[in-house]
């Protein structure tokens, strides 16, 4: 991967967030990702990305950004992501697929930081050629599925010393779970450097990229060590 280009410099820095269609006739984003990247004292432009929109104007909008946050939402196109059994997937969008891949390869190619979250980080793997788990469940993994305990921890969380993750989890040592997929292989130039005790990948990096797996956008409010990957984004 070639990561080149400089970040744009403006008194107020602005963090592009995807957004896709959730239910269908409805453009949804949790309101943590808005609020969380006010906290940092950032502003948040949210970019929708749907059969309407066109490649090239999102990557233009990703570059009069500062960063660029891919949210989380419904499942990446069974035939991209590359998973044993398709109908595996709920609710798949292949234009928010390629809109957001387009996305997050025009803003590392320019030089802006990204994070993924939670599908985020999925359609991150998968835009460098990564692989995605089907349905975690089925696959013997339990208790990721956990969206009744959105906003708080369920399960511990352990990231390679050194990493990226580890920098951003601090001493964090537990995180929230509402995910039925997860990041099989990272793709390339990326390495998964945090998991579930089960073994479940939880972030993937790569020179400036980011992929969590959980929702800190949805612990912040309580806790404030989970702003620590928004912040990344703008170190």
């Amino acid at each position: 991967m070639t990561f080149r280009g400089t970040r744009r410099r403006s008194t107020w820095s602005v963090i592009g967030i995807t957004v896709g269609r959730s239910p269908i006739e409805r453009y949804s984003l949790h309101a943590g990702y808005v609020h969380a990247i006010e906290a940092i004292g950032a502003f948040p432009l949210v970019l929708p990305v749907g059969p309407s929109t066109k490649s090239e104007q999102l990557v233009q909008q990703v570059l009069a950004c500062d960063a660029l946050v891919v949210s989380g939402g419904e499942d990446v196109d069974p035939e991209l992501s590359k998973i044993t059994n398709p109908d595996e997937a709920v609710c798949p969008d292949r234009s928010r697929d390629e809109g957001e891949i387009a996305a997050i390869h025009g803003a590392l190619n320019s030089g802006r930081p990204v994070l993924g979250i939670c599908r985020g980080a999925q359609v991150l793997a998968v835009a460098f050629g990564g692989t995605l788990v089907g349905d975690l469940a089925h696959g013997g993994y339990d208790r990721h599925d956990a969206v009744d305990r959105q906003y708080e921890p369920v399960h511990p969380i352990t990231a390679a010393e050194g990493s990226l993750a580890s920098k951003v989890l601090g001493d964090v040592v537990e995180v929230n779970s509402a995910h039925h997929q997860a990041v099989e292989k990272p793709g390339e130039g990326f390495r998964a450097t945090a998991w579930s005790p089960d073994g479940v990948i939880e972030a993937i990096e790569g020179p400036g990229a980011l992929g969590i797996q959980w929702h800190p956008e949805r612990l912040w409010d309580h806790d404030e060590r989970h702003l620590a990957p928004f912040r990344w984004l703008l170190s």
